[in-house]
């Protein structure tokens, strides 16, 4: 099949090569398997580690705050977890204003020899203005009551079995702690300042503010480091003086985007294990490595943007004063072990190769058959799509997508994820386009407009700013500040209809795959296809590697066709008699 619009070559990358062999060989699998490395254990926050013998009513905390078991607390000024293990069994709400949750005390004042802790079964949500402060870590980020300051000693964790929200906050660190949820960080600051008093010291109203000159809050920092977070991670439009992620477990993807920083050794992500994808984008200074002397961030997605796995990053950051050459360059972020994949069947039937079946449709009724399906990011679930649009999700992050179960114009012909979480978008055959979720923005459709063939797929960009539809004559219609048209198959006479499309998170172009395995290459490199080669079945559909190097396409008999160095093939159904014909892929 002729390569079409390729465009330019990608710049040659430097990648760390995923080991070969790093999960065990799996066929059909049928059953619960074993989470990968990356995956978050999201069963670690079973319940409340410790309770006292009666939960207290709300409460409004205003300085130390005692031990006990509370049904949910209300931050007033500053709420000082420091008097022992605090339960809340419910939410912790900051509100706007000088309002600060400070849970970095390991330490019980009142009591000799006993810790103070803060663990929430609910969630955490601070307003405009708010900080919070959530644990603390001998060495990396010492606790508020170490004796000893310049070298420090004592460790304290919290525990958030919830997710934590922050709006325009003033400043956000979490260090040694596990988040169940989400941690998401949207705009605020303290303003755009060089690191100095006013950046560490004081970190937030009423702590350590008797520098002379710095005013109480002013430009404060924003760090996650040595967290376990089940879901993702999203730190956007901050407007301060630094940055950090360090050491992390994200169980989700990663997403760091917009972020002004006055220091330029500022927007430091390093040593995360993400389980999905790292997105970074629009940040000054760029992501880089600064002088924490860490490593690259394991990636078990793709990587974009500034963390893009071919990026080179200074280490360490240039100073402002005195200068500081740059050093070596290092790659920002390097990929996890190779991908395994499921496939779906009309009915809803899921056939798991070298990832966890995590449950299925097969064997139900369903008012209408399954079009397709999406990944979760970091592979802790999917969705599966019906011509109704009705979102089946299976696995403990799939609920973000809810779907919708409704008389259309048109049926619905495919879904895609929100690479950064948290959503989903699904097309209907009209070139309708319908959103689920907090990170799948409408950027527009073809609904109402005539087409002359109709839309068979939907993909969404790497960065989660915008979607692709295609149509079975390889009209290619872009939605987002981030979908660019790069060519299409419009007007070209084809052997054979499109079937879908997969994005290359690497250059952001696009491939086209017919239903005779034909591939058709938009600034992405062109891998091969199948043709010229007679198959059993027609494809329905294709995926792309994390690492932008490969492609996968599937048949409706299952069959997986792999293209390109980053296609790892891990089984297929192709010699399995199914019940229904496969009508799509995801990788894991």
């Amino acid at each position: 099949m002729l390569k079409v619009g390729s465009g330019s070559p990608p710049t040659e990358v430097t990648r760390v090569e995923r080991p070969s062999g790093a999960r065990r060989f799996r066929t059909v699998a049928l059953s619960l398997a074993a989470v990968t490395l990356l995956l978050v254990p999201l069963g670690v926050l079973a319940g409340s580690t410790a309770a006292s013998a009666a939960t207290r009513a709300a409460v409004t905390c205003t300085g130390p705050l005692a031990a006990g078991t509370y049904s949910s607390v209300m931050v007033s000024g500053t709420c000082n977890i420091s008097a022992g293990q605090v339960v809340v069994t419910g939410d912790v709400t900051v509100p706007a204003g000088a309002n600060s949750l400070l849970a970095s005390y390991a330490l019980n004042a009142g009591v000799p020899a006993t810790s103070s802790g803060l663990t929430v079964d609910g969630n955490i949500t601070v307003g405009t203005g708010g900080t919070v402060v959530l644990g603390c870590k001998a060495a990396d980020a010492a606790c508020f009551d170490d004796p000893s300051p310049s070298s420090p000693t004592l460790s304290s964790p919290a525990t958030v079995q919830g997710s934590l929200t922050a709006t325009n906050p003033l400043g956000v660190v979490v260090t040694n702690s596990t988040i169940g949820g989400d941690a998401t960080q949207s705009g605020g600051g303290g303003g755009v300042a060089s690191e100095g008093p006013g950046c560490f010291n004081p970190p937030f109203p009423g702590i350590f503010n008797t520098f002379p000159g710095v005013p109480p809050g002013s430009p404060v920092y924003s760090d996650y480091e040595d967290n376990t977070i089940g879901g993702n991670l999203r730190v956007t439009g901050l407007n301060s003086c630094w940055l950090g992620s360090f050491r992390n477990h994200i169980g989700g993807s990663a997403t760091f985007t917009g972020n002004t920083l006055g220091d330029p050794d500022g927007n430091e992500f390093l040593t995360n294990q993400i389980a999905g994808n790292l997105l970074c984008t629009g940040n000054s200074p760029a992501a880089q490595y600064g002088d924490a002397g860490g490593s690259p961030n394991t990636v078990g997605g793709f990587a974009t943007g500034e963390c893009a796995f071919g990026v080179m990053a200074p280490n360490p950051a240039p100073s402002p004063s005195p200068p500081t050459p740059a050093g070596p360059l290092a790659p920002i972020s390097n990929p996890g072990p190779p991908p395994g994949y499921w496939l779906v069947a009309k009915d809803g039937g899921i056939f798991s190769f070298n990832v966890p079946f995590l449950g299925s449709q097969g064997g139900q009724t369903i008012p209408q058959p399954v079009v397709g399906m999406a990944t979760v990011p970091g592979g802790s679930g999917y969705n599966l799509a019906d011509a109704n649009g009705l979102v089946y999700g299976h696995g403990p992050r799939a609920s973000d997508c809810a779907g919708l179960n409704a008389v259309l114009n048109q049926p619905v012909v495919g879904v895609a994820p929100a690479p950064g979480g948290n959503g989903c978008w699904t097309a209907a055959s009209d070139g309708g386009v319908f959103t689920f979720g907090s990170n799948a923005n409408y950027y527009g459709s073809m609904g109402g407009i005539k087409l002359n063939q109709p839309v068979v797929g939907i993909a969404s960009t790497p960065n989660g700013d915008g979607y692709y539809l295609v149509a079975a004559d390889g009209g290619v219609f872009t939605f987002g500040p981030g979908a660019r048209f790069q060519g299409s198959m419009g007007g070209i006479h084809l052997n054979k209809p499109v079937v879908g499309m997969a994005v290359d998170p690497s250059t952001g172009g696009y491939w086209l795959v017919a239903s005779d395995g034909g591939v058709f290459s938009f600034n992405a490199p062109f891998f091969g296809s199948t043709g010229a080669i007679h198959l059993n079945q027609p494809m329905v559909g294709m995926g792309a590697a994390p690492t932008g190097d490969g492609y996968y396409l599937v048949a409706a008999d299952g069959g997986i066709f792999t293209f390109g160095t980053g296609a790892h093939y891990q089984g297929s159904t192709g010699a399995i008699r199914l019940n229904q014909p496969v009508v799509g892929m995801a990788l894991g």
